[in-house]
């Protein structure tokens, strides 16, 4: 009796069998970039004891509204070649952050491409720190 469900619904257990696998993917995707990521209550520690740079790459008016807190901005379509910016900074811990996490391991591959040792992503982005009630600073570029 299963097999026959199986059988006549086999489009859906290979829907099934899609999404675990992309699921499945994602944290072997980002362990071979050679990027790690930080969740929001952990960035402050990170941030005082690492001594890491927070770099936003949300547009230039979504900053102005809030950011963490001496983060600098760079545009995710300007990081490649704004990145000479953050150069004396290669040693560093660095952590990329977007509004809500998606696009931030973009910007991390070209942190890594460009030879910055220590690069990470901050899950769920500016919208995870936000959350948790950390402070915002707003409107410094």
């Amino acid at each position: 009796m299963e097999w026959e469900f199986v059988k006549l619904n086999w489009h859906l257990f290979l829907a099934l069998g899609a999404v675990i696998a992309l699921l499945a993917l994602e944290p072997l995707r980002s362990r071979s970039s050679g990027v790690k990521s930080v969740n929001a209550l952990d960035l402050p520690r990170v941030m005082s004891r690492e001594k890491c740079i927070v770099v936003d790459i949300s547009d230039p008016k979504d900053f102005k509204n809030g950011h963490i807190p001496k983060a600098r901005n760079i545009p995710l379509n300007s990081v490649e070649s704004d990145i000479g910016r953050l150069s004396k900074f290669k040693s560093r811990p660095i952590v990329v952050a977007c509004r809500v996490g998606n696009r931030s391991a973009r910007a991390a591959k070209v942190f890594r491409k460009h030879d910055f040792t220590d690069v990470r992503t901050l899950q769920g982005g500016f919208a995870a720190w936000s959350k948790e009630n950390l402070p915002i600073e707003r409107g410094k570029r």
